[in-house]
């Protein structure tokens, strides 16, 4: 009679099975664990702009007793709301669309926007994730009915004031509006020094 080989020197399906199931376990974690990475990283970005804006704001202020708006279309002085030709960066191929790599902060020429100049802002990236503006105006003058500003004070400012703007997605896309689903829009205004988060949906 022949003796059955004890010991099997193959894998069973079900041990085969189950390392593929601890592989995609591990996979989605380091998923997860990966865009919790990039939200980190596109908020430090997005807060250290708004920072850089509020300071040059009130650079600005001590020169010339008003603040300033700043947009990417200086046409477009005073805005009436935040529509997307008013944001800075934004990609030449889409025009709200930064994929999962950043933009440039300079345009085709080289240049950053006039107004961004003129307000001194000179970001520490030469390329960004998320996108901003800021919007600007004198004592007793509302915000634009249509704008982020209208929803930050609950009565109309006796003093000048400003806002800043910086719209993120956190997990892909960014841009304001944004037909891929929520974008994060954090903003800081003259008389607070905390940064407001809100999500919207676009």
């Amino acid at each position: 009679m022949r003796r059955r080989a004890g010991n099997s020197l193959g894998m069973s399906l079900v041990e085969l099975m189950i390392v593929v199931v601890i592989i995609g376990i591990l996979a989605a974690i380091s998923v997860v664990g990966y865009r919790k990475y990039i939200a980190r990283a596109r908020l430090s970005e997005a807060t250290a702009m708004l920072a850089e804006f509020a300071a040059k704001e009130q650079l600005f202020f001590l020169d010339s007793g008003q603040y300033m708006e700043a947009h990417y279309n200086a046409a477009n002085f005073p805005s009436t709301n935040e529509n997307a030709g008013e944001f800075w960066p934004q990609n030449p191929n889409n025009y709200w669309d930064s994929a999962r790599t950043p933009i440039s902060v300079y345009d085709s020429s080289g240049n950053l926007p006039t107004s961004w100049k003129k307000l001194g802002i000179r970001p520490r990236w030469r390329q960004l994730f998320c996108t901003y503006m800021a919007n600007a105006g004198s004592p007793n003058t509302a915000p634009p009915a249509s704008s982020v500003g209208s929803t930050l004070w609950t009565a109309t400012p006796a003093v000048p004031w400003f806002y800043v703007l910086g719209v993120c997605n956190l997990v892909g896309q960014a841009g304001w509006p944004n037909s891929s689903g929520n974008v994060t829009v954090l903003s800081l205004t003259h008389d607070s020094p905390a940064i407001r988060t809100t999500e919207e949906t676009q």
